[in-house]
C-alpha cells in the first residue's frame, strides 16, 4: 500500500463533486438522470463576458500574470465590493484565485495552525472541515437547528468559543439550506464575535441570489470586525461562470500576502484570459444576475411544492437563498427498498440515483445526516420529472 502524508489520507472526495460526477458517468452511459445534484446554475454565462475572454485572446493576453491577479482584476474585485458590500480595499488587500474554493483554502492554510480550532456552523459546505483539517486545525461543528431556520444562535456561538478559538466561517445565503441571516441577526452575531477577537471569514459567494432583497454584509455592520475579517467570493454562481475558475479575497494584507505566498507555490496565476472575463462581469452592466435571480425564485416556488408534497419529506423553511431545498427525510429512516434500509441522507441518495435516476446529495457531509440537498438550478422540466421519479419511489418504499 502507498503510504500518503495523513492529512490528505484523511481526506474524502467532495461529496457534491462526487454525486455530480456519478450522474454525469450514468448520463454518459446512456442512462436518463434528472440532475438535482450540481451547484452551478443552469444558464449559459452572459455574452458579453465571454466575448470579453475573445478580446484578451486575440490581444494575446495568453501569458503568466502576477499571482495574486493583474491590477485591473484587483481594481474591478475593490469596485464591486465597494458598490456591492459598502467595503474600501486596496489592491494589496486583495488576492484572485482559481475558483473561491482556492481562495478559501489558501487563506485558512495561511492563517491557522496546529492546536487551533475554527468553528464551523452547521450544515455547512462539505468542503470547509476538510480545509481546515488540511491546515492541522480541527473544526469545531455548531449546530444550527432546522426550527431555528438553520441559522447560528448568538448563545450556542458564545458556549462554543475557547481559548483555542481562532477563527470561524459564516455562510450567508447558506448552501445547503438556503437560509439568509438578517442584519439584526447579524448585528447580535458581531458583538460576541468582536469580544472574541476571532478571524470572521465571511463566505458571499451566493449574495446576489437572494428572493427578499439584499442584506447588509456583516463588516459593513460591525466595520471593527474588519480588520480581522476576510471576505471570500467567486463569480461562478451570479454571472454562470463554474467553469472559468475565477474567485477572490479580501482582507487585512499580512494575510492576504501569506495566502499569495502560498498561491505562488501550489499554482501560481489564476487563469489569464478568465481575468479579462472577471473584469467585465464585475464592472459591466448587473441585470443578467435579476433575471436569473428571477427563474431560481420560480423554482424554488415549484420545489417547496413538490418537496411539501412528497410523503417522509419536511420541509418547514422555505429557502430564502442560493438554489438549493433542504428537507429533512426522518420520515423515510428505517424504511426499505428492495431490502436495503434507509440510515440516512446518504443511502437515501443512492437509491435514488440508482433506482430513479434522480441525483441529488445526502446531507452526512454537510453535518445533517438526516436531510438531503435538492439543487433547483435545472428547468421547471426537470424538476417536475424529478419529483414525479421521487414520489414513485417513496411509494414502493416498505416497513
Amino acid at each position: 500500500m502507498i503510504k500518503l502524508n495523513r492529512r490528505i489520507a484523511a481526506i474524502k472526495h467532495s461529496a457534491t463533486l462526487a454525486a455530480d460526477a456519478r450522474a454525469t458517468e450514468m448520463r454518459a452511459a446512456g442512462i436518463d438522470v434528472m440532475p438535482l445534484a450540481a451547484g452551478e446554475p443552469d444558464f449559459d454565462t452572459p455574452e458579453r463576458i465571454k466575448e470579453a475572454a475573445r478580446r484578451a485572446l486575440a490581444e494575446g493576453r495568453t501569458h503568466y500574470t502576477p499571482v495574486s491577479g493583474i491590477a485591473e482584476l484587483k481594481a474591478a474585485i475593490c469596485y464591486k465590493l465597494k458598490r456591492d458590500n459598502g467595503l474600501d480595499y486596496d489592491a494589496g488587500e486583495v488576492l484572485a484565485s482559481a475558483g473561491g474554493k482556492q481562495a478559501e483554502a489558501n487563506v485558512i492554510n495561511a492563517l491557522f495552525d496546529e492546536g487551533d480550532e475554527v468553528i464551523i456552523p452547521t450544515p455547512a459546505w462539505v468542503s470547509f472541515s476538510a480545509m481546515v483539517s488540511l491546515s492541522g486545525a480541527q473544526s469545531v461543528l455548531v449546530r444550527c437547528p432546522e426550527e431555528q431556520g438553520f441559522l447560528l444562535d448568538p448563545d450556542r456561538l458564545a458556549r462554543a468559543i475557547t481559548p483555542q478559538t481562532r477563527g470561524i466561517i459564516l455562510v450567508s445565503p447558506s448552501n445547503p439550506t438556503g437560509a439568509v441571516y438578517s442584519a439584526t441577526h447579524l448585528y447580535e452575531l458581531a458583538r460576541v464575535l468582536l469580544e472574541a477577537n476571532l478571524w470572521v471569514m465571511s463566505d458571499d459567494v451566493y449574495e446576489h441570489i437572494v428572493y427578499d432583497g439584499p442584506v447588509p454584509h456583516i463588516f459593513q455592520i460591525e466595520p471593527r470586525l474588519k480588520a480581522r475579517g476576510i471576505v471570500f467570493n467567486s463569480l461562478s454562481k451570479a454571472y454562470a461562470m463554474t467553469g472559468w475558475r475565477i474567485g477572490f479575497a479580501a482582507g487585512p494584507r499580512e494575510a492576504i500576502g501569506a495566502a499569495a505566498r502560498l498561491q505562488s507555490q501550489n499554482s501560481g496565476n489564476p487563469n489569464s484570459i478568465t481575468q479579462a472575463a472577471a473584469i467585465e462581469a464585475l464592472t459591466g452592466p448587473q441585470d443578467e444576475v435579476g433575471k436569473m435571480v428571477e427563474a431560481f425564485r420560480a423554482r424554488r416556488e415549484l420545489v417547496v411544492e413538490r418537496v411539501r408534497g412528497l410523503a417522509g419529506f419536511h420541509l418547514p423553511n422555505v429557502p430564502q437563498g442560493a438554489f438549493y431545498a433542504f428537507p429533512s427525510i426522518n420520515g423515510l429512516l428505517g424504511m426499505k427498498f428492495r431490502g436495503k434500509t434507509i440510515s440516512d441522507g446518504d443511502t437515501f441518495a443512492e437509491i435514488a440515483l440508482t433506482e430513479a435516476h434522480v441525483a441529488l446529495v445526502g446531507g452526512n457531509d454537510f453535518g445533517a445526516p438526516e436531510h438531503v440537498r435538492l439543487s433547483y438550478a435545472t428547468s421547471r422540466a426537470n424538476l417536475n420529472e424529478a419529483f414525479d421519479r421521487l414520489e414513485s419511489l417513496v411509494g414502493r418504499l416498505e416497513r
